[in-house]
């Protein structure tokens, strides 16, 4: 039960985070105003921040188990979702995302309980 909650969860806060898309303006000739990034390019970059932040918890010492925590990530705004065992590995998921190159903000929803159930 607890598993399709966190499914549900992270699902609407993904839905929340993208929903506020912008696009860059074009002009008559079809390229992006003053070289903005296009959407297609600013959605890579968030897939390649939120993964390069993965590997850093992942890598982490000590570990953070990484089986319940999602992480997302919006120009360079980066959020934990999810459930870790203990506030210690808590802070320290949220201490290591913020030493990632390219994270400006971690916004950690991490909360504490017994993993599996």
């Amino acid at each position: 039960m607890k598993k399709i909650q966190f499914a549900v969860l992270a699902g609407a806060f993904f839905v929340m985070l993208n929903s506020a898309n912008v696009f860059a303006q074009t002009d008559t000739a079809g390229s992006t105003a003053m070289g903005a990034p296009t959407a297609k390019s600013a959605r890579a970059a968030n897939r390649q921040l939120a993964k390069k932040v993965r590997q850093a918890l992942t890598a982490a010492k000590p570990a953070i188990p990484m089986e319940e925590i999602v992480v997302l990530a919006k120009k360079g705004a980066v959020s934990l979702v999810g459930e870790v065992e203990s506030q210690d590995q808590s802070d320290l998921a949220a201490k290591v995302a913020q030493g990632v190159a390219g994270v400006a903000s971690v916004n950690n929803q991490l909360s504490i309980g017994e993993r599996g159930e």
